[in-house]
């Protein structure tokens, strides 16, 4: 088990590398199949619509393509299998639609140790950028059980 680790604490308010990825219409529609919520003809004609609503977590899809927990585990110093996924929220503030540049920019807005649970939780935040212009914004939650204190 991991050790809480102090320096931990100090990463507060740290942002990560910005990146861009673009949407593109066969990605919508293979996500659209996965979660089985469109038949063939109607995905392929409308996939491309504003996808918010379809897609609530395809933002995080982005993130996850861009290696955002394996960047978040390995500024942590541990295995990103020790991190626990515990929680996440999207608010869409226009649509994002197929062919979209997306500019993600992240940062850990709240880092908080929990001694008396030997939990500690990492609080990130995205915003997803489309033209300069808030798009959706994320928060993350992500959690670490360890053995104790560092000493």
């Amino acid at each position: 088990m991991v050790r809480f680790n102090s320096r931990w604490l100090a990463l507060e308010g740290h942002e990560f590398p910005a990146f861009q990825a673009r949407i593109e219409r066969d990605r919508v529609v293979r996500y659209l199949d996965f979660l089985g919520q469109q038949d063939a003809e109607v995905r392929q004609e409308s996939a491309c619509d504003d996808i918010g609503p379809a897609l609530p977590t395809f933002p995080f899809s982005l993130e996850m393509e861009a290696g955002v927990v394996a960047a978040v585990a390995a500024l942590l110093e541990i295995e990103a299998s020790r991190l626990l996924h515990a929680e996440q929220s999207f608010t869409y503030h226009r649509p994002l639609r197929c062919g979209d540049l997306v500019t993600v920019m992240s940062w850990l807005r709240d880092v908080t140790w929990k001694p008396e649970r030997r939990v500690c939780f990492f609080v990130k935040e995205s915003h997803f950028r489309v033209d300069g212009r808030l798009t959706v914004s994320s928060r993350s939650v992500y959690a670490i059980r360890t053995a104790g204190e560092d000493t």
